[in-house]
């Protein structure tokens, strides 16, 4: 299967809040890329929600994105008879569609 991912991808865990429809939650952003990021949350928002994101970064930065829902991944209980709980990713894969200047500098960092 041909990888479809257009940029490198850097594992690093941070919270996050994320707003849609004037509705906060919150999730871990990890699996970061330039323009993207993948958000682990039992609230996946449906593919094409635009979306508004807070990203706490290392060094007590914060990160304000907006960003584009991608994909969702809500496992059915079909699939979790005989998954453990922590293999299971409940999640979306975000598209970042505007990033700031600290988004940016810890991307930066990552590629070393």
């Amino acid at each position: 299967m041909a990888n479809k991912r257009q940029q490198k991808r850097f594992i690093f865990r941070c919270e996050t809040e994320f707003v849609a429809d004037g509705v906060t939650y919150r999730g871990i952003a990890s699996d970061f890329s330039l323009n993207g990021v993948f958000i682990r949350t039992t609230h996946p928002f449906v593919p094409d929600t635009i979306m508004d994101m807070k990203v706490y970064l290392p060094e007590g930065l914060t990160s304000q994105l907006t960003g584009k829902v991608k994909r969702a991944i809500k496992p059915s209980i079909g699939r979790v008879v005989g998954t453990p709980v922590k293999a299971l990713k409940h999640g979306m894969g975000i598209e970042i569609i505007k990033k700031d200047v600290n988004y940016l500098n810890f991307i930066r960092s990552l590629l070393g």
